[in-house]
């Protein structure tokens, strides 16, 4: 079985260009109202809002110009199980290729949110379910919807400012290779790293047995997946 192409995952991605730009008019927040929200609690707002719609896409927006524009998207929703809150991938393209979805969310300065005093690591990841044994390496791409908030006659709304389309089993191989190289391991399907006491043990020169893992909770945390199409992309936003 042969990887997904560039050229391929290239033309997925200029037919979903025409998302960039799009306002998201399905939500609207008061300018004023702003101070009550972190970013990241905007964050969680906008992507799950974005989950939602992006299979009917041609509703993003109730502007006629962009529903014309957005009509031959075609996505949609991916099957799933009865009661799984999550599944894989998120959605069907037309072309066959199956398209995971992650939210990127664009901190606009110039509004006013509750920042907290240090930045938060986006909580954007592919958790441990998607592996490289559940993944069609032909088919599957990662979907990157990069979205900020902006401000409208004191009115705030969703845009999409732009969109980056990658290869699924590279982000996968490089996330899987980092936990090894930084010591971790697979435990029961669970991506673990030593724990402190593992590593106290370490320097004593012991050697460590399961009981000394723990679960990695940053886990595929895009920021931390070393492929770098990703990380050039997530740099140009974050």
């Amino acid at each position: 079985m042969s990887d997904i192409s560039q050229q391929e995952i290239q033309i997925l991605k200029n037919i979903f260009t025409p998302l960039i730009g799009i306002k998201i008019d399905w939500l609207t927040i008061p300018q004023q109202a702003l101070p009550g929200f972190e970013p990241s609690q905007i964050a969680v707002i906008v992507n799950t809002l974005l989950d939602g719609i992006l299979p009917q896409i041609e509703l993003i927006s109730s502007d006629i110009e962009n529903q014309e524009k957005l009509k031959n998207i075609g996505l949609q929703k991916s099957p799933s199980i009865i009661g799984e809150r999550e599944s894989y991938p998120d959605y069907i393209h037309l072309s066959g290729k199956r398209v995971e979805l992650k939210g990127l969310f664009v901190d606009n300065l110039s509004l006013k949110l509750k920042r907290p005093p240090t930045p938060r690591e986006p909580s954007a990841r592919l958790k441990e379910n998607i592996t490289i044994n559940n993944i069609n390496t032909e088919k599957d791409v990662l979907l990157i919807v990069a979205i900020q908030i902006q401000e409208e006659n004191r009115f705030c709304s969703p845009y999409i400012v732009d969109i980056e389309v990658l290869s699924m089993v590279e982000c996968i191989k490089a996330r899987d290779k980092r936990l090894q190289e930084t010591g971790g391991k697979w435990i029961d399907g669970i991506p673990e790293v030593v724990s402190t006491a593992g590593k106290k043990k370490l320097k004593i020169g012991q050697n460590l047995t399961d009981a000394d893992y723990e679960k990695d909770t940053n886990f595929g945390k895009l920021k931390r997946i070393p492929y770098q199409p990703l990380q050039d992309f997530l740099s140009k936003w974050t």
